[in-house]
């Protein structure tokens, strides 16, 4: 049963037709800002307990749904939920007590932690009002739950390695037992052996204290590996759901299929555990999209009434152009927004896919 099915009681959190603009600076006297339409009406809903993976190519919007379901940004329209509170009609002081609930794993595992703190102090930081003992403790519980020693919270950022320092992270983010963790990219800088011992953590860490998480990556083997169900993103819409096996298997969407063949080593178990020998190298979102048309970025077309892939894709019709595709059900979990979504599936080969 995907999150779109499950009973309310099940949902811990729930996105509903959020929407993100942001105004560019102006380009000339007078004449309006710009206007990016960074976020267009995404609609998810993660179970408690599960994993959801957001892929796409950088400029697709993930990162921003993820400052969005942090309520570090508030939408243009539309509401996310945490534990059924509308986290943007919070007042401040009951925002920062509801923090609690839901922290953040950055990408940077260098820049994200301050070289002049030490790690208890780091790790320390989401925590409110408990003794300095229980402050302690919990920082070397934190610790220990990510495979760090109790001691190292007297050293400084620049004594661990990159893998370490992403752990310090986890910690800091666990410390307060949330029930999300919203992982941003939390292992592309890495090296792909780190990356396989970090993913098999937080599967472990999910296992133990039932954890959330909301996983945002450009690689889809890795969602593959450590999510229950994966949206792909475009151009600020969902254009794909569905659980890892059958995205894999059953593509209905041409740039789900376009990210395909950009992976060099494609694996369907998406609850294996990842070993350094089978993780693989990171998609290139400029590999994909030489497979995929000539364009070289994603493209924001606000005032196209259509697919906003269509400029790309290798089967558009003029109905692309004029027509925006619904995300519709195809079957049990799996959705697409593609108008002939069900021959797409049914292809062994789309041109721009992969030879």
């Amino acid at each position: 049963m995907s999150a779109q099915d499950a009973p309310m009681s099940d949902v811990l959190l729930d996105v509903q037709d959020v929407v993100k603009h942001y105004r560019l600076p102006r380009e000339r006297l007078f004449r309006p800002a710009p206007l990016v339409q960074a976020v267009r009406g995404v609609s998810l809903q993660v179970r408690a307990g599960r994993s959801l993976g957001i892929v796409g190519e950088s400029g697709s919007g993930k990162s921003t749904l993820a400052r969005l379901v942090m309520a570090l940004e508030a939408p243009t329209a539309g509401s996310v939920r945490l534990l059924g509170r509308d986290l943007n009609a919070l007042p401040a002081t009951a925002l920062r007590a509801a923090r609690r609930d839901f922290q953040m794993v950055f990408q940077d595992p260098y820049g994200s932690l301050d070289p002049r703190q030490r790690v208890a102090r780091i790790v320390a930081e989401p925590l409110m009002g408990l003794s300095a003992a229980d402050t302690r403790q919990r920082v070397a519980d934190s610790l220990d739950a990510v495979g760090l020693r109790a001691s190292d919270a007297d050293k400084y950022p620049h004594e661990f390695s990159g893998g370490q320092r992403q752990r310090i992270a986890i910690a800091r983010a666990l410390i307060t037992r949330p029930r999300l963790i919203v992982a941003d990219e939390p292992v592309s800088a890495l090296d792909v052996s780190v990356q396989a011992q970090v993913l098999n953590l937080l599967a472990d860490l999910q296992e133990q204290f039932g954890v959330t998480y909301l996983f945002i990556s450009h690689d889809l083997a890795v969602v593959d590996h450590v999510c229950d169900e994966v949206a792909v993103m475009y151009a600020g819409r969902v254009v794909e759901q569905g659980p890892p096996d059958v995205l894999f298997q059953a593509a209905a969407h041409p740039y789900t299929r376009a990210l395909m063949a950009a992976l060099p080593q494609a694996t369907v178990n998406p609850r294996r555990a990842v070993e350094p020998s089978c993780a693989a190298p990171p998609m290139s979102a400029s590999g994909a999209s030489a497979r995929v048309g000539r364009a070289d970025k994603v493209v924001f077309p606000a005032a196209s009434p259509g697919c906003s892939f269509a400029g790309r894709c290798p089967r558009a019709q003029v109905r692309c152009e004029r027509e925006l595709p619904a995300l519709r059900t195809l079957s049990t979990g799996h959705r697409a927004a593609c108008h002939f979504a069900e021959s797409v599936m049914t292809e062994v080969a789309l041109p721009g896919d992969r030879p």
